[in-house]
């Protein structure tokens, strides 16, 4: 019961560390969420400027070059080890196993290629970068005068700022055009020209994760039907103690016999969930038309509206129902009210996002970005296609 009762809360621990890391560091907005900006914005600003005060310049410039390239050194160990792992235990595993057919290995060999090729290429691309000389290449989008207004200039490079592009101080200290965000895993910034080479890396890395969990989990299933160890009686090695089967025992025999093994099915299966959530985040963004960096500015704006929205209805009803009020008090008050709508202007209709030109036209702009295109139509662009 105790060894039990410790693989449980083992278990527990690691999904729950592996929960809040996801939100804080992957999911969660440090412009909103107080947790968010105190591990990503806060701690490592007071650990840099404490380092900076007690260390050479030359030390804390190494620091914050392999700072700047830890996930990606995260990413290289966890899926280096775990496939090393995978080729020199599972595969002889499937080898003697009578459930799982040894297609599999063969299956897992080009998983393994597509993933480290995914990776790479996700790394390596360029997401396309604006400079006095390109600029006519990348711009064909609009200007929305929400999110992006017209006639500006780049404070650092002294260019005009094409629409959905924003400056990158992360890897190329340029524009990038149709920003989406810095990956970390890859180490590479996330634009227009790279977008779907990212997307299918969380593809190729959602599958590889979900295909081995499946793998890994029927090996499992053969081990328990193969040695039927649902009908056999357990023997506790302290206290000499019969046991009968039930699969608690039988998952706790199996997670102590084959450790790596439960290891990597851990791993994977965690991660499969959270690819997929990060898949169809980028799915759904895709097919609207947005970027990571617009949607967090779409939401900013979409709670404007709603609080203006709001605050003006409010100013109505007062302003309508002030005839009613007679005492001095409330005729204060509704003068208060009165003046305080004065000033509540009407938000107008809700505003809307220009770039959404439909599914398919979403997804082709993705799959074939159009400052590729060998059809730009408008000084290197396809902007009629917007007005």
């Amino acid at each position: 019961m105790v060894t039990n009762a410790f693989l449980a809360l083992a278990l527990f621990l690691y999904l729950a560390v592996f929960a809040v890391f996801l939100y804080v560091c992957l999911i969660a907005d440090p412009e909103t969420s107080r947790m968010a900006r105190l591990f990503n914005e806060e701690i490592p600003t007071g650990i840099w400027n404490w380092l900076g005060n007690r260390l050479s310049r030359n030390t804390v410039n190494f620091l914050v070059y392999f700072s700047d390239r830890f996930l990606l050194l995260i990413y290289c160990t966890v899926v280096y080890g775990a496939w090393s792992l995978i080729f020199w235990l599972v595969y002889p595993w499937i080898t003697r196993s009578h459930t799982v057919s040894s297609i599999h290995k063969h299956i897992g060999y080009l998983f393994f290629i597509a993933c480290i090729s995914s990776w790479r290429l996700a790394t390596k691309s360029s997401p396309g970068i604006i400079t006095a000389k390109t600029l006519h290449r990348y711009d064909h989008f609009p200007h929305d005068n929400i999110l992006f207004e017209a006639k500006c200039t780049c404070r650092t490079t002294g260019i005009p700022k094409v629409a959905r592009s924003m400056f990158d101080r992360h890897k190329y200290n340029a524009n990038v055009p149709r920003f989406d965000h810095f990956c970390g895993w890859v180490h590479n910034t996330i634009g227009e020209e790279n977008y779907r080479w990212f997307l299918l890396f969380l593809l190729i890395h959602f599958a590889m994760c979900a295909y081995g969990s499946l793998v890994v989990w029927w090996l499992f299933v053969g081990e328990v039907k193969e040695k039927e160890l649902l009908q056999v009686t357990y023997v506790d090695r302290f206290t000499g103690e019969l046991i009968p089967s039930s699969k608690i025992i039988v998952a706790q025999y199996l997670f102590n016999r084959y450790l790596w093994e439960a290891g990597i099915f851990m791993l994977m299966s965690v991660m499969a969930v959270a690819l997929v959530g990060f898949l169809i985040y980028h799915v759904y963004l895709t097919s609207y038309g947005m970027t990571t960096n617009e949607s967090y500015k779409w939401s900013y704006i979409r709670t404007w509206y709603k609080r203006e929205l709001k605050e003006y209805e409010q100013a109505v009803k007062t302003r309508s129902a002030a005839p009613e009020q007679k005492s001095a008090t409330k005729v204060t008050k509704v003068k208060q009210d009165q003046s305080r709508q004065d000033f509540a202007r009407d938000p107008g209709l809700p505003p809307v996002n220009i770039y959404d030109r439909g599914f398919m036209e979403n997804w082709r702009e993705v799959m074939f970005p159009i400052s590729l295109r060998e059809d730009r139509s408008y000084n290197g662009s396809a902007r009629p296609k917007y007005e």
